[in-house]
């Protein structure tokens, strides 16, 4: 197994789940990154059970309260998070930097392979070899330094970037949908305040909170963005590594096509089989190779002004992109279909966000990509000024004499390199599409110690190689296959465009007087590149925006599923029966005005829970239909944090609460912690043998018995004395979900292929590996 590569199980990451902090001796302060609201502890146990209104969880009477968030999420939500990326400081960010280089650079920087021969089927003339040369200049300038290095990475989740990224922040604001009413939002809208913010920016915000159509639209363009990205996953290797082996071509004319398919076909298989080892590993590895590809480009370039033609430098001014615009009129305006692919990968700036800084990724492309790419253009243009033929491969015939193999050959390895920005954004949106709810859970895998986000996720992987394989034996060669590249790149700049005014506007309140001006100025750049990209789909761009669609489609019936499953959990009804707790600390059974005990059953009980404040589901049903619970009842919190390794000390928290004999435990472990059922069971028996000496007597005093009378005669006595000495069960609650008979067809088609992977879904006690004779799964009906 290679260094790094760390299984961590299923993505049922516990910032999903409700967190709390309780103020004892060894922790005095609440987790960061999580709204906390004081609630009385009548709540402890949730709802179904509740505890005396004045009786806390130490067993006194009492008005102190607990801090319980209020976030929640049985679908696996994730409204708020924790930033994964530390904050790099000094000689460690300009490394974090410098590593950026060979995750995020290599797509856009490949462009250079086939940009003047994507825009250009015939030789061109100096003056629109100029124009074109103005708009990629200004296409870098305006859309990949202005647009995303310098406003859309301001629009991080907490680090993290992304179309889920800019739908989580504006959600935190603005109720979407079902996860809204869960999470029940902010802290305004939590304690009934009303709105306050006024003007345009107040009237916006509003408008989106009553309007259902609005909402759904901003719900479906985040989807589609991210699921263009991954449509872009798919296609960008298949681009950049055929434009590398297309090279061959030119010193071998008469090598046949399917011979070039079939060596990228197999630089395909080998980039997706590097994937295991890592962003990080990986990018100490590519990013000396995409650094010396920029840099033995810039050379290039720098040789062929210097050598050719260095007036088409005035090609800075945007006049000449104006020109040529109004000059070739339609022509000129296709030709846009080729320009947008010099900026292909600008999206792995955001998407890649969670994996390095906003700090570093600025850095590296204002101070090393950016200068490199605008010489390497202005010296193909240079080139092809004085070779007018040479539009057709530009780069690789204005090497100079005698650097053409050592040239190919570095092209072919940056080639592969070129799609890992697109592989690392994916991995990173895939991981938010899961802890959102629009995917079930998958395997997923953090390969760095350091930089928890930096991660990777097996059936993804395979999945996206297995479609740039199809797409490279179809499509063939690039010419073909830029017709489907370019769409995903311009659709998820549009999509991204208006994602971010809506977080300007909503989140950061800054005046509309400056936010539209700027906003409608980028998005006319991005209407055009994407009207001129929509040209292409009857050539091929089709492709794209079938696999983009099928991906959303996917998404959303999943997320309709999930919201489903809620919708059914939040109607259902356990009993008309009342279980709640006397002064005394013992459950006491309510029914029809009749009050009894609830019996007690040998041995202990561990009950998974969702969070470490209140009852599951499946313990308020165990004590309702079976009248009993165990002697020890424990209810079991298995928290996984973002972090590589939990200190032994912190592993496991152990609580009494106001019921006798019923415990909440925590187990944190980190991604790189391997824990087993063997262990949890040492640690809770050793803990409760340090608790159960000192309440031995109480218990015993306090027992059913001497309440009740001969009403709990039939009681097991209650005894924790030697708990090691005791058999461990675990209790396992699954909803089993199933059709209801109203849905109609479309409903039922729709949700079929959910409810068939969500009953087999894992739970998080499958970490333990606990043996079947000790589980005792109870599964619950719901019709959705």
């Amino acid at each position: 197994m290679a260094e790094g590569y760390v299984p961590v199980g299923k993505d049922d990451d516990d910032s999903h789940s409700i967190r709390s902090a309780h103020v004892t001796p060894d922790d005095h302060t609440i987790e960061q990154g999580t709204d906390y609201t004081p609630v009385s502890a009548s709540v402890l146990i949730g709802s179904g059970i509740s505890l005396h209104p004045d009786y806390d969880s130490n067993g006194s009477h009492s008005n102190s309260l607990l801090y319980t968030c209020v976030r929640e999420s049985d679908s696996g939500t994730l409204l708020e998070h924790h930033s994964h990326v530390p904050q790099q400081h000094g000689w460690a960010s300009l490394w974090l930097a410098y590593q950026s280089i060979g995750a995020i650079y290599g797509d856009i920087g490949t462009s250079p392979l086939y940009v003047f021969s994507a825009t250009f089927s015939t030789q061109p003339v100096l003056i629109d070899l100029i124009g074109v040369l103005s708009l990629i200049i200004w296409a870098l300038l305006l859309i990949a330094t202005i647009k995303y290095v310098g406003i859309v990475l301001c629009a991080n989740d907490n680090g993290e970037g992304g179309s889920f990224a800019l739908l989580s922040i504006i959600r935190r604001h603005v109720h979407l949908d079902w996860r809204d009413a869960k999470a029940k939002l902010e802290d305004d809208r939590r304690d009934g305040k009303i709105d306050d913010t006024v003007g345009f920016n107040g009237y916006v915000k509003r408008w989106l909170a009553n309007s259902s159509a609005a909402k759904r639209a901003i719900t479906v363009l985040a989807v589609l963005g991210v699921c263009m990205v991954m449509s872009d996953s798919v296609l960008t290797p298949a681009q950049s590594i055929l434009g590398a082996v297309q090279g061959i071509q030119i010193a071998a004319p008469d090598i046949p096509s399917h011979t070039i398919v079939g060596i990228t076909c197999a630089l395909i298989v080998i980039l997706f089989a590097l994937q295991p080892i890592g962003t990080s590993k990986l990018s100490n590895y590519f990013a000396p190779i995409v650094t010396i590809w920029l840099l033995c480009n810039t050379s290039f370039g720098l040789f062929n002004l210097v050598l050719y033609d260095h007036t088409v430098l005035k090609a800075f001014s945007p006049t000449y992109a104006i020109s040529f615009l109004l000059r070739n009129g339609l022509s000129g305006w296709r030709s846009l279909g080729g320009v947008l692919l010099s900026f292909t990968g600008v999206e792995a700036l955001f998407a890649d966000l969670g994996a390095f800084s906003a700090k570093a990724i600025r850095f590296s492309w204002l101070c090393f990509a950016l200068p490199c790419l605008l010489i390497i253009y202005s010296g193909q243009a240079a080139y092809i000024s004085e070779h007018l033929d040479a539009f057709e491969n530009p780069l690789f015939k204005a090497v100079p004499p005698g650097l053409y193999w050592p040239t190919l050959v570095l092209s072919m390895i940056t080639s592969i390199i070129a799609s890992q920005a697109m592989l690392t954004g994916s991995f990173q949106l895939i991981s938010q599409a899961v802890r959102l709810g629009y995917l079930p859970k998958l395997t997923r895998v953090h390969t760095s110690k350091r930089i928890t986000s930096q991660i990777y996720i097996p059936l993804a992987n395979w999945f996206m190689m297995a479609c740039a394989l199809a797409v490279t034996i179809v499509y063939q060669n690039t010419t073909r296959l830029g017709n489907a590249y370019g769409v995903c790149v311009v659709g998820v700049s549009f999509i991204t465009t208006w994602l971010v005014t809506l977080v300007a506007i909503v989140v950061w309140n800054v005046h509309y007087l400056i936010v539209i001006p700027i906003s409608l100025f980028i998005g006319l750049a991005d209407t055009l590149f994407l009207s001129a990209a929509l040209a292409k789909v009857p050539s091929g761009g089709w492709f794209t925006l079938v696999l983009a669609a099928v991906l959303t489609t996917t998404l959303l019936v999943w997320s309709y599923g999930e919201g489903s499953k809620w919708a059914a959990r939040k109607d259902e009804r356990i009993s008309q029966a009342v279980v709640y707790p006397n002064q005394n600390g013992h459950l006491i059974l309510r029914e029809e005005g009749v009050d009894q005990p609830v019996k007690k059953i040998k041995g202990i009980g561990v009950f998974l829970t969702d969070h470490d404040a209140g009852s599951p589901s499946v313990f308020k049903h165990f004590v309702h239909k079976f009248e009993s619970i165990h002697e020890i009842s424990i209810l079991l919190h298995v928290k996984r944090v973002l972090k590589y390794t939990v200190a032994d000390e912190r592993r496991f928290t152990l609580r009494q609460t106001g019921i006798q004999g019923l415990f909440h435990v925590t187990l944190q472990y980190g991604y790189g912690d391997t824990v087993s059922w063997n262990s949890f069971e040492r640690d809770i028996l050793s803990e409760l043998g340090t608790i159960t000496p000192a309440c031995r007597d109480d218990l015993e005093a306090e027992s059913p018995t001497a309440d009740l009378g001969e009403e709990s005669s039939t009681a097991i006595p209650l005894t924790t004395k030697r708990p090691s000495t005791k058999s461990i069960t675990y209790i396992v609650g699954k909803d089993k979900l199933y059709l209801l008979p109203t849905s109609n067809l479309i409903r039922r088609v729709f949700l079929w292929a959910f409810i068939h992977l969500k009953n087999r879904e894992k739970t998080k006690l499958d970490h333990l590996h606990v043996p079947v004779d000790r589980l005792l799964e109870i599964k619950f009906s719901k019709g959705i």
